[in-house]
Order: C-alpha cells, then sequence, then structure tokens
C-alpha cells in the first residue's frame, strides 16, 4: 500500500500539481511587482540658453544635393558663428548670425547676406537647413511663438518635438550645468529633407 501511495504522487497528477503552483506563485510575484509610473510632462520648459557652444557631426539631404562634415556653433545671445568643415577638417563655409543680417563666407573667400540663414545657405550652398529653428531645436526646445507638440521618454527628457512642418527624435542626452541637452537629433520634413546632428562635446558657461 505504501508503495502505490509512492507511485502516485510520483505520477501525472503529481507533476500537474507542481505546474500549477509555480504558475501561481509567478502570477503572484508579478502582481506584487511595482508599477512603472506613467511619464508627465515637465510642469515648465527651460528658458533658452543666452550661450552655448557644440561642437558634432552633421549630414544634410536636400533633394539630390547632400553634405556631410563637421559643426561647431558658437551662440552668444543674439550673434551665431556656424562653421562647417568637410570630413577632413577642412572649411566649408562660416555662417554668422547678427541681429539685421545674416552672412555667409566660403572656403574661397566670398560673402553673401540675406535676412535668413535658411535662405543663404540654399543659394549658396544648395542645402536647406532650418537655422532660425535649430537655434532652440538643438537645445532640445521649441522656437517661441509657434505651435509645436512635444514627447518625453522615461526619464522626462524631450524625445520628439514637432514644429514648423519638422519632426525631430531626440537621442544620447547629456548632463550640462543640471540640463538634459541632446546628443543626438534626427530631423525630417517632407520626403526629400532632413539633417542628423551628432554632438560630440556641448559647452555651457
Amino acid at each position: 500500500m505504501r508503495g502505490s501511495v509512492g507511485r502516485m504522487c510520483a505520477g501525472p497528477g503529481s507533476r500537474w500539481l507542481r505546474t500549477a503552483c509555480l504558475c501561481l506563485g509567478a502570477a503572484l510575484l508579478a502582481a506584487c511587482a511595482p508599477l512603472r509610473p506613467p511619464v508627465e510632462a515637465p510642469t515648465a520648459l527651460p528658458q533658452p540658453l543666452e550661450q552655448f557652444r557644440l561642437e558634432g557631426r552633421i549630414s544634410v539631404k536636400s533633394g539630390e544635393q547632400a553634405f556631410s562634415g563637421g559643426i561647431r556653433w558658437q551662440h552668444d545671445g543674439p550673434r551665431d558663428e556656424i562653421l562647417l568643415t568637410a570630413p577632413m577638417g577642412q572649411g566649408v563655409a562660416q555662417l554668422r548670425r547678427e541681429p539685421d543680417r545674416v552672412r555667409l563666407i566660403t572656403a574661397e573667400g566670398g560673402e553673401f547676406e540675406a535676412a535668413s540663414g535658411e535662405a543663404l545657405l540654399e543659394r549658396v550652398l544648395g542645402v536647406r537647413l532650418p537655422v532660425e529653428g535649430m537655434l532652440y531645436w538643438v537645445t532640445g526646445l521649441p522656437r517661441p511663438h509657434t505651435g509645436y507638440t512635444l514627447g518625453w521618454d522615461e526619464a522626462g527628457r524631450v524625445a520628439r518635438l514637432e514644429q514648423d512642418g519638422w519632426q525631430l527624435d531626440y537621442a544620447r542626452h547629456q548632463s550640462q550645468a543640471g540640463r538634459w541637452l541632446p546628443g543626438r537629433i534626427f530631423a525630417r520634413r517632407d520626403e526629400d529633407l532632413e539633417f542628423r546632428l551628432v554632438v560630440d562635446a556641448w559647452q555651457l558657461p
């Protein structure tokens, strides 16, 4: 009789019981696990940076035209200096934004002026780069006084921005002077206009 009981406990019914107990235990552990709180948008966006400097790499595709190289950007209040370099480091063009005009200086020494940096780059280099919007977008902020939509990642950092017909995706954020700045930006407008920016170094005052 004792041997018969032993065979019953070792049979298929016993295996089913152990499986049921394991499943029940897993369900209880899952129920006890803390739930991840939903991501909430910040109550207020940070103020635009008055000064910054960045160095990185940029690629631009505008229709059949394309550019890929380095970028050095110095922003100081109403003035900006953006240096575009070829992959080997040679200067291609320098864009200088001042309160009343935008100037572009080419590697050959030519100088051009216009009221808009985007129009100037398209006229001289054949690529469209939304300079006025990028002034804010590179820091993860929308351009003021224009409608926008923002999305956030799990840490509450900006992950997506839609404005002026552009869609921007952010990644690889870096902490600088108490705020998060994007390390990689992919932006697209329509099917034939896009730019990618990888920031290797941020400098804040």
